[in-house]
């Protein structure tokens, strides 16, 4: 499945940046206001940060997606 499909956003980045708050919000604090705000900040340009860190060789969109699925850095 599309990540973007499934986070319901325009794009991979964004849809690591929701991944990435959801997955860092405990305690069932997933409606908190902290994490309603970082939401609806997003526009991928987080997302696109930390994939550019990660996967330099990679275009953005595509390192998105490879920190999406937790894809090692080493994989190539």
């Amino acid at each position: 499945m599309f990540p973007q499909v499934y986070e319901e956003v325009d794009g991979p980045c964004q849809a690591l940046e929701k991944k990435l708050v959801r997955d860092n919000t405990k305690n069932g604090l997933e409606n908190s206001i902290i994490s309603n705000l970082a939401r609806s900040i997003s526009n991928g340009d987080i997302g696109e940060g930390i994939a550019d860190d990660k996967f330099p060789k990679l275009p953005s969109r595509v390192g998105c997606l490879a920190v999406y699925y937790d894809i090692p850095e080493d994989w190539g």
